[in-house]
């Protein structure tokens, strides 16, 4: 049977080996995606599918923005869908963002307001202000979800918070006053303690 100390000394060699490991790849995504700033589309590719390919999210939404905009390959918007959705579905917020964007305003894919909930709110729950806010709008209005008056002003105040000073932000905080005038004070207090105690989950807003 082995010793502590051997199990110890072998503990550290799989750490080490899984470090080593994980350091090309982690190299590989950072020069695609700095390949892909930088326009140079083919360099990126050849750095991105593969790692797409073995299921790491942000080279999946880079790849999707690649075939959606034609950037270095034939635009193809049904394949840019597929990785955009596979991206998504691992808890990349850009994709889940990207995805709401399209589906509710039927770009690439036909309308579908309740993917377009389903999805903005995935991102929202991350922390993606601009996700939030849509999704408040969606809330407020009843589409592709029940109106909900309370849940709307909550996804407007989180968003308010997050967004810097400037009119951006002073637009999402005159919506928020806009639904606050049609709500009984009651349902604002409620709006305001969700909002309080809303944590974001774990993705990259």
């Amino acid at each position: 049977m082995p010793t502590m100390a051997a199990r110890r000394t072998f503990l550290i060699g799989l750490v080490g080996l899984t470090l080593m490991l994980a350091r090309p790849s982690v190299a590989a995504l950072a020069d695609g995606l700095a390949a892909y700033e930088s326009g140079d589309y083919l360099a990126a590719y050849r750095e991105l599918r593969p790692l797409a390919d073995a299921g790491d999210p942000a080279a999946q939404h880079a790849l999707a923005r690649m075939f959606f905009a034609g950037q270095g390959i034939p635009r193809d918007a049904a394949v840019a869908m597929g990785w955009e959705r596979k991206a998504a579905a691992m808890g990349e917020a850009a994709a889940q963002l990207d995805l709401a964007t399209r589906y509710e305003n039927g770009i690439d894919v036909p309308v579908n307001l309740e993917q377009a909930a389903k999805w903005y709110e995935l991102a929202a729950e991350h922390g993606a202000p601009v996700a939030q806010y849509r999704l408040a709008l969606l809330y407020f209005n009843g589409a592709g979800v029940a109106q909900d008056s309370v849940t709307a002003h909550m996804w407007l105040n989180l968003a308010a918070a997050k967004l810097p000073p400037g009119e951006v932000r002073n637009a999402v905080a005159n919506a928020r006053d806009a639904v606050a005038a049609k709500m009984s004070v009651t349902q604002i207090r409620q709006a305001q303690e969700r909002a309080r105690d809303w944590k974001p989950k774990g993705g990259k807003p």
